[in-house]
């Protein structure tokens, strides 16, 4: 049996929507709108697409996503500033509604081979999506676009450059997937758009001079190694190879040693009495996020209520005035943990537990099926890394391409051939 006509229409919004996530908000927005309204409309008016779908909602992460909503709605019972919570859980709604919606639609077409194919697509579009950022923001660095000729860092499209630099750091995880799995990678198409992709890509995450995608990708790399490779000398080699990587990036890659000394120096100016740096505003954020949690260390002090209670902070004269350009604190842990308590940060870690748990079984299983599981867990571990630095999931961008990514990669149809699910 071939997927039907119906529900062909749904993996084209899908391949749309994939491609528009490092391209346009609204346009991804309005693309998620019509998958639901589409799908909708299937399940109401024709039993066949009404079975399939219907059969594919129970996917791994619906729980962890729904409880990590839920712990958001709880806190807008009790937040001060209404609209900001609401604000807030219309986010993580968002992050939920994306997951569900790929791995539904993916999970709903007919067949383990049509549904490997199309996951196929869906990462290689998303990827494609991720060059085209990459060469407007070289049009844009060389002047051929925009008034930023040779100026860093690089940001296409008002990307920040923090956000455009992960956003690669996720591209490069599914590039590098399909060369571990071996997955196709030698077809003339793929192999020319890795051709493309790869060098352009990091060289992105170098000019966008993010420190946090930098350490993301350098502790991501660690730890797949230490996962995958199965012998301590192997992981210690790399370990080795990447110590003599980044001296030698210090010393010959000026961007490298310019934000190096720039992060020291930040910290030297702290510990001297001056705060008003990058890295001195975290760290107040980061102290201050500590005192809203321990007021109220179970439930935290409201979803929405950040800004409200940092404002009330400085009026104080506890923090200085430059905070207020900041609504969060650029770290996912301690926001969850100020605003909704050890609740919301236990709803946080579930979502990441799950996916490490589904996919700790790498060994003795299809080629797809590794490429899928790896790709997970290597976004995983770099949101958990660099959410440490800023508050991942409040960023459009990022929260939609995890989701997107976990839709793929952690659904009923791709984690139970390898008994997780």
């Amino acid at each position: 049996m071939t997927t039907t006509a119906h529900h062909k229409l749904l993996i084209m919004f899908l391949s749309a929507f994939s491609v528009s996530l490092a391209l346009s908000k609204t346009a991804a927005n309005v693309l998620m709108t019509l998958i639901y309204l589409a799908g909708l409309i299937l399940i109401v008016r024709y039993q066949e697409d009404r079975k399939s779908i219907l059969s594919s909602i129970n996917q791994p992460l619906v729980i962890p996503m729904l409880a990590y909503l839920g712990v958001a709605v709880i806190g807008i019972i009790y937040t001060e500033k209404l609209a900001d919570g609401l604000g807030i859980a219309n986010k993580i709604a968002g992050l939920f509604l994306v997951y569900f919606m790929t791995s539904v639609v993916i999970d709903a077409v007919r067949g383990t081979d049509e549904r490997a194919k199309l996951t196929d697509k869906l990462i290689l579009i998303f990827i494609t999506g991720i060059l085209v950022l990459d060469v407007i923001g070289f049009l844009t660095y060389f002047g051929m676009l925009g008034q930023r000729r040779f100026t860093l860092p690089v940001f296409p499209l008002h990307v920040h450059h923090i956000w455009f630099a992960n956003i690669n750091a996720v591209g490069l995880y599914a590039a590098i997937s399909f060369f571990l799995s071996g997955h196709g990678i030698h077809r003339p198409g793929r192999k020319a758009l890795f051709a493309a992709f790869l060098p352009l890509s990091a060289l992105s995450i170098l000019f966008s001079t993010s420190r946090t995608a930098w350490l993301g990708l350098i502790v991501t790399g660690l730890m797949l190694t230490y996962l995958y490779s199965g012998k301590k000398r192997v992981f210690f080699l790399v370990l080795g190879s990447f110590a003599v990587l980044c001296v030698l990036s210090y010393f010959f890659i000026p961007i490298v040693q310019d934000r190096v000394n720039i992060g020291i120096a930040d910290i030297a100016q702290y510990a001297g009495g001056n705060k008003e740096t990058s890295m001195g505003w975290r760290f107040l954020m980061w102290k201050a996020a500590v005192s809203m949690f321990l007021s109220n260390p179970v439930f935290g002090i409201g979803t929405g209520d950040y800004v409200v209670t940092m404002h009330r902070y400085i009026e104080s004269g506890a923090y200085p005035s430059s905070l207020l350009q900041f609504n969060q604190p650029h770290n996912m842990y301690l926001f969850a943990l100020a605003t909704n308590g050890l609740l919301g940060l236990g709803a946080l870690l579930f979502i990441f537990y799950r996916v490490i748990v589904l996919t700790r079984s790498f060994r003795d299983i299809p080629p797809g099926q590794q490429q899928l599981f790896f790709l997970a867990t290597a976004v995983a571990i770099h949101y958990l890394v660099a959410g440490m630095t800023d508050s991942l999931f409040n960023i459009f961008i990022l929260r939609f391409s995890f989701a997107f990514v976990m839709g793929i990669c952690i659904r009923a149809g791709s984690v139970q051939p390898a008994g997780s699910g």
